[in-house]
C-alpha cells in the first residue's frame, strides 16, 4: 500500500521533467541561440528575416534606453528599417573588418562607438 503513494508522488514528478526536457528546454535554447547571433550582427551581414526576405545589414542602432534594436537592411536596392527580433538566422557573416573603423556602430543621437563584443 506503501508503494502506490510513492508511486502517485513519483510520477507526477517524472511528467515534469519529460515535459521540460522535450518541450521547454529546446524552446530556451533556440532562443539564447538567436539571442547570441543578434548580439553578434554586423554590418554586411547576410540574413534571414521572419517575413522570407534574404537581406543585408546596413547599419545596426542599439538605443541609449531600454528598447528594441534597429536594424537597417538593404533588401538589393530597397532600404528598411527592422527590429532586429525580426531577423531568425544568419545566412552568411560578413568579412572580418581589417581596421577598427569597421567595428564601429552608430548610436540613436547619430554618434558613433564602438561595437560591444563579448
Amino acid at each position: 500500500m506503501e508503494s502506490l503513494w510513492v508511486i502517485a508522488l513519483v510520477y507526477p514528478v517524472v511528467i515534469a521533467a519529460l515535459f521540460y526536457f522535450a518541450f521547454l528546454r529546446p524552446v530556451q535554447q533556440e532562443r539564447k541561440k538567436q539571442k547570441r547571433q543578434l548580439e553578434s550582427l554586423r554590418v554586411g551581414d547576410e540574413v534571414l528575416t521572419q517575413s522570407g526576405f534574404i537581406a543585408v545589414v546596413k547599419d545596426v542602432r542599439i538605443p541609449e534606453e531600454p528598447g528594441p534594436t534597429e536594424v537597417i537592411l538593404d533588401l538589393g536596392g530597397i532600404e528598411v528599417r527592422a527590429v532586429a527580433s525580426a531577423i531568425v538566422e544568419r545566412l552568411s557573416a560578413a568579412e572580418a573588418p581589417n581596421d577598427e573603423a569597421a567595428n564601429k556602430r552608430q548610436t540613436p543621437d547619430g554618434s558613433v562607438g564602438l561595437e560591444a563584443r563579448g
